[in-house]
């Protein structure tokens, strides 16, 4: 998983792809209790990008996505938002989360 920041989260979520970013906290227990489970995930759903961004260090992206609680993750569709699930969920709704976001229609 790729960490990105203000610098470099736009271009990142734009690509033609589909894109799930955990917004996390490195003080936060949760957050990393979540991280295995992402790493497994990531490397086991193709066709979907993972990446990790810190709120504290892109505290105006979190802003401007209304992440208020982490972990928080947002899938991206060609740089849209178009779902996301909050809290430290199990593995198989992470699964569940990112092939329902594979198969979501961006034109609808």
């Amino acid at each position: 998983m790729e960490q990105v920041n203000s610098s470099n989260f736009d271009d990142y979520i734009n690509q033609d792809c589909v894109t799930i970013v955990d917004f996390f906290a490195t003080w936060c227990m949760p957050c990393k209790m979540y991280k295995p489970i992402l790493e497994r995930v990531s490397s086991e759903v193709k066709d979907v990008k993972f990446a990790t961004l810190d709120i504290d260090e892109s505290e105006d992206i979190a802003k401007r996505y209304r992440v208020f609680s982490v972990p928080t993750l947002v899938c991206f569709k060609s740089g849209k938002k178009i779902d996301s699930i909050v809290g430290l969920n199990p593995y198989d709704e992470v699964v569940a989360f990112a092939n329902r976001c594979k198969n979501t229609n961006i034109d609808e």
